[in-house]
Formats: C-alpha cells, structure tokens, sequence
C-alpha cells in the first residue's frame, strides 16, 4: 500500500460529523437575550467543545455510553543534504513517518490501540494491544508495544527535542509482542514484560524469548521543574537455529539509507543484555538529559562474549520560557503547548537544543566501528499540533578501523492531529 492511500484515508477521516448545531443554537439564544455579550459569544463559539465527533487536540472522538473511540495520527517529513568525505549517503527527501492510530475504551476498564505506519511505500505494524485498567494504579497490556526501556525511547519522537534519537538507542528493545506490567506511585513509576519478536524485529535472525523491565523515581515533577532517575535491563535469548545477533546505527538523520556503524552477524551467539542508565532535569525553559547504554552478547563454546556501549547527554532551552512537559507515571516527555501560538497574536515557542552522542560497536574480532556526533537544533512549534525542526549534525566516524568524517543539514515539517 502506498502513502497514497494514507491520504486518501485522511480525507475520509477530516470528513468525519461534526455535531454542533444544537450548541451553536444555544449560544445565539443567550446572546440574543442579553445573557451573554457579543464578544463572549464570538468567544464561546471558538472555544466551545462539542461531545461528539469533536476534533480536539489529540485526535478525532466519538463516545457512547459502553465506547469510546478516537482516531488521529502524524506526519513527518524530512529532507536532508550530506556533506561527506569517503561515501555517498544520499542527500534528499523522505516521508519519515505517516502515521494513523485508533484508540478506544470499551466497558470501563478495557483500552485497546492500534497504530499504523504508512512511510516508505509499506504498511507497517507499531502499536497493537489491548489493555486492562480496572486495577489501581496498574495497568496490564497484552500485544504490540514498546518494551519499557531508556527515555529516549520510551519519549514519542512527537516530542524529541532533535529530529532523531541518540545512537545508543539502538540497544533499546523497540516494540515487540508480549505481555507487560506498568504501575506507579507517587515518585516512582515501574514496567516489565515478557516478550516474543515483533512485526518489524531485524535485530535477532530467528524468534527468541525477552524479558524487560524498568523502574524509574522523580522525586520532583511538577508543570516547570522535573528531576527523572531510571534504570532499565533487558534480556534476550536467541534462536538456537540462527544463533545471531546484530547491532547498527544511521547517523542520527533518517534520509541516508547508509549505517556508519554496524557489527554485522555476531555468530554463535545465545543471549544478550542490554541495560540503560537514565537521568534527566527540568528547570523551567532549561533541561537536560542524558543516558549510558550497555549491551552483552553471550556466545557459545570458545566464542568470547563481546560488549558495546553508548551514551548522550541533550541539553534544550526555550527562548520563549516554554518548559519541558516531563510525565513521570510514565517516564517519559509529552506534548509542548506554546505560551501564545503563532498567528493570534504569538510567536508560537521557540526552542534550541544540543547534543553530543556517541556510540561504539568494537570488541574484539567484532569490528562494527566507532561514532561520535554532535548535533545542533532549532525548533519552531507554531502551536500544540505543528512544528518545523532543523538540525546540524556533525560526524566523526571510525568505521571498521577506517576514518570517516561527515555532516548532515536537516529539516523536518511536522503535524500530529
């Protein structure tokens, strides 16, 4: 299916019943009697909520008395231009993702979503599970979903500071089918699941066996100030019949198609760990954030068992006083609402963002190369639901044992509904 079909499907979408008459008729009748003034009229009429069929900020509801259905999605599209030195990483455009999901609620306690991603020519499977919410403080998912691990991850790229996650973030599990446990209390929030392979898992040749879990503690969270500690661990078996494992990373921009590092098939494997130290700050426009990355592939027989690491540390300001939204029951960063959006009288929020990055894939006979980058970024929200980012990224590379430098100018347009 191509991204065609996405659009087409959008438009059927932005046709959905907008049910406000009875509202609108309601508020001609207090204007009209002197309950409320023009100017308040012309107020409530923008602002008004209709209980049906709404579209509200995120997404599209519909709602009865057992159901409750939302649908909405985003997209995202890059461009990029590489200044390169040893290979051609292949300067142009793509759609990085085009995304639709449906939501819903059904009898009280049963939530389920699914989330499509329509980029690339392809459909693929992200989100796709259903959760029971009738414990306190607890919820049980069974499907499709993000393993609990690293806030980088765990963060929708909706809401990244840069237009794409460190390097190390690929130790992170990703999504995968399993059966996962999250709960919270008031400083401290904790997950963990047993998983199989996802739709899209690459990494492990062959269907193994996970378990993942995370705990995280905020001792501080409130609108303009956060302080996130986590750790997390993930272990997986590998198929006895492929025994392999793999682990690479794109140069922290999308539009390449070419990984500067890459371990290839590391044979004779029958596990890995992966762990993550977590830390984060938020003090009004400013924060920082940052995370270490380790990772253990076991090998059977005389095979030495190899180990790679990786980390970050990101720092954000709003010139505009905007401040981080940081969700502690989940551990990760939300959505950012301008002070004043652009084009009623603000200049939507504004912000800038740095971060140095590395990763390194060699042990060994393993030669899956080195990378360190440093990524500068400028952000633009022109309100809740858009936002243009550009990034600069700056690329120093020892792949395989050869030198390689590089830069990459980046642009992203961005719509979530």
């Amino acid at each position: 299916m191509k991204i065609y079909y996405f659009i087409i499907l959008l438009f059927f979408i932005l046709l959905l019943p907008v049910n406000g008459s009875a509202q609108d008729d309601l508020l001609e009748i207090l204007r009209d009697n002197g309950t409320i003034t023009p100017g308040q009229y012309e107020k409530l009429k923008r602002e008004k909520k209709a209980p049906v069929g709404k579209r509200v900020e995120e997404g599209f509801r519909q709602k009865s008395q057992d159901f409750k259905f939302r649908i909405g999605g985003r997209i995202q599209l890059d461009a990029a231009v590489y200044d390169e030195e040893d290979r051609d990483l292949g300067s142009g455009t793509k759609v990085r993702r085009a995304r639709l999901f449906f939501t819903g609620k059904v009898y009280g306690d049963w939530k389920f979503k699914s989330q499509l991603d329509f980029a690339g020519n392809a459909v693929s499977i992200k989100d796709a599970y259903i959760a029971y919410t009738g414990f306190e403080k607890m919820v049980v998912k069974v499907g499709n979903f993000k393993e609990p691990f690293s806030l980088d991850e765990m963060s929708s790229s909706k809401y990244t500071p840069l237009m794409e996650k460190a390097m190390a973030v690929t130790f992170a599990p990703g999504r995968n089918i399993g059966v996962g446990v999250f709960t919270y209390g008031g400083q401290w929030a904790a997950a963990g699941g047993v998983f199989g392979e996802g739709p899209g898992d690459s990494r492990v040749d062959g269907e193994g066996y996970g378990v993942t879990g995370r705990l995280t503690f905020s001792p501080v969270h409130e609108k303009t100030q956060a302080v996130h500690l986590g750790v997390a661990v993930a272990f997986r078996g590998v198929s006895d019949d492929t025994q392999s494992v793999s682990f690479s990373s794109k140069p922290e921009s999308s539009v390449t198609s070419v990984s500067l590092v890459d371990t290839g098939d590391i044979g004779q494997a029958f596990s890995y760990v992966n762990s993550v130290v977590e830390g984060a700050v938020v003090r009004g426009p400013f924060s920082v954030q940052g995370e270490y990355f380790h990772s253990t592939v076991r090998r059977r027989a005389n095979f030495p068992n190899v180990d790679f690491q990786g980390s970050y540390i990101l720092a954000s300001w709003f010139l505009t006083g905007e401040s981080r939204n940081y969700k502690y029951k989940g551990g990760a960063f939300s959505r950012i609402k301008p002070n004043n959006n652009a084009g009623r009288g603000g200049l939507g929020a504004w912000e800038v963002a740095l971060r140095y990055s590395q990763i390194d894939l060699n042990d060994g006979v393993i030669l899956g190369g080195e990378e360190e980058n440093i990524t500068l970024g400028l952000n633009w929200y022109v309100n809740p639901l858009i936002r243009f980012m550009a990034n600069l990224v700056f690329i120093d590379t020892d792949p395989k044992a050869g030198n390689e430098d590089a830069a990459a100018f980046q642009m992203r347009a961005q719509i979530d509904f």
